[in-house]
């Protein structure tokens, strides 16, 4: 048991890890580029769907091999801020000392918000054409009322507004979406990807969007950021006192 808690506190331990999981990227990074075409779709589709959905292990592999990577340098760093917190910290320099357990939960919190969104995250397309039946996503029901489309002098479009009826838990809403105006229905975003007026159709395609990760990653954005604000001030302080 200690031989694996010395495995688990150790910093060579991290660094192994973390070398492993460069090895696995510059990996990824060459068999990415040789398959363009396959690899498309992986930034529309919460991850692990994609990697259920796509399958094709000769390929994707080194993804699995990274998130294990990941996993493995979460745990290392649960153990040794865990030690820090029990063994190290005391009143001298309490600042300096805690900074760094700051910044590692900082990350930890981070890896949490992607884990999420990548497991259970939605980011899905769906057209919706005036006068057609409400489309059905995620519990909800989605139909388009009316649709605006500017256009300029030589027939382009360069705006386009669409209203959106949404019936779901928290009852029927009307939502008006614009281009990079996202509004939300409770949790989930709607995001107007493109927009069609003409004689023979009137349709919208809009993105939705769940983020469950999003308010975790933020969390460890900050914290990460208070740490090394802390760890940098101490350091400061530090030099300071010596002159």
């Amino acid at each position: 048991m200690k031989r694996v808690l010395d495995i688990l506190l150790s910093i060579k331990t991290a660094f192994s890890i973390m070398n492993l999981f460069i090895l696995f990227a510059f990996l990824g990074s060459i068999i990415f580029p040789r398959n363009l075409a396959f690899f498309s779709g992986i930034d529309e589709t919460p991850l692990f769907k994609w990697l259920a959905t796509e399958g094709k292990i000769g390929i994707t592999w080194w993804i699995y091999a990274l998130i294990l990577s990941l996993a493995l340098l979460g745990i290392n760093t649960v153990f040794c801020t865990a030690d820090a917190f029990l063994r190290r910290l005391s009143r001298r320099n309490l600042l300096l000392k805690l900074s760094p357990q700051i910044m590692h939960i900082g990350v930890l919190f981070v890896m949490l918000g992607h884990l999420l969104t990548a497991a259970t995250g939605l980011k899905e397309d769906i057209l919706l054409e005036k006068g057609k039946p409400p489309v059905e996503v995620n519990g909800l029901h989605v139909r388009l009322d009316d649709l605006d489309v500017k256009t300029d002098e030589e027939g382009y479009d360069i705006d386009w507004r669409a209203v959106v009826e949404v019936d779901g838990k928290e009852g029927k809403r009307q939502l008006q979406l614009r281009p990079s105006r996202p509004v939300y229905y409770g949790s989930v975003g709607f995001f107007i990807q493109a927009a069609t007026k003409d004689e023979t159709e009137v349709s919208a395609l809009v993105r939705l969007t769940v983020d469950p990760g999003a308010l975790w990653a933020l969390l460890g954005g900050i914290l990460l950021s208070l740490g090394g604000m802390g760890f940098i001030y101490s350091r400061f302080s530090m030099v300071q006192n010596k002159r």
